[in-house]
């Protein structure tokens, strides 16, 4: 029986809208993804990354916050379905490769803190997607059993590793595919 469904955070509760800031720097590409990774896993704080980004670029860093504000909006209609539709009936979490400092950012501009019971961020724990174990422990966190979720995610090596977790996965498409999807899982 299904208890809880997790959510990840870029390419599903924020849809991409603008250019990356590797997209508006591209021979910095390789350079942004790497202090990226470092975000992710929690080697550099939201304001380490802003800075090391500003200097590698050569912009303000107010630049660097607006294009990184303006890269990614919220998924209105899915917070709408999981507050009215889900939350009464099921632990709602949240799992996200992402830097500490970020989602809390985010939270305060949207006012999502009721919306989630869980939030594991992958720069809290050292751990990213698709390794089975940041899985594991959003279960625990969630009390709940890893076969007891189910992962909604954007890219299908997440959801491998979601499924060698022993949870059940979706892939993120839209909000009318993830309903049947969720429908054929929760009956």
């Amino acid at each position: 029986m299904i208890k809880a469904i997790i959510f990840d955070c870029y390419g599903v509760l924020y849809l991409t809208t603008q250019q990356s800031l590797a997209e508006r720097w591209p021979k910095h590409a390789r350079e942004i993804l790497n202090i990226r990774q470092q975000a992710d896993y929690g080697m550099l704080s939201r304001q380490q990354y802003i800075e090391r980004i500003s200097q590698l670029v050569g912009a303000d860093t107010e630049t660097v916050v607006n294009i990184s504000s303006l890269s990614h909006t919220l998924n209105h209609p899915l917070v709408t379905y999981i507050e009215k539709e889900l939350k009464p009936h099921y632990k709602i979490g949240m799992l996200s490769n992402i830097g500490r400092g970020w989602i809390q950012n985010m939270f305060d501009e949207y006012l999502l803190d009721n919306v989630f019971d869980v939030v594991v961020q992958s720069g809290d724990e050292g751990l990213t997607k698709p390794h089975p174990r940041i899985f594991d422990l959003t279960a625990e966190r969630l009390e709940v059993e890893p076969e007891e979720c189910i992962m909604v995610d954007d890219l299908p090596e997440n959801i491998a590793g979601a499924d060698a977790a022993g949870m059940h996965g979706i892939v993120y498409g839209d909000l009318n595919k993830l309903k049947k999807e969720l429908n054929k899982l929760l009956g």
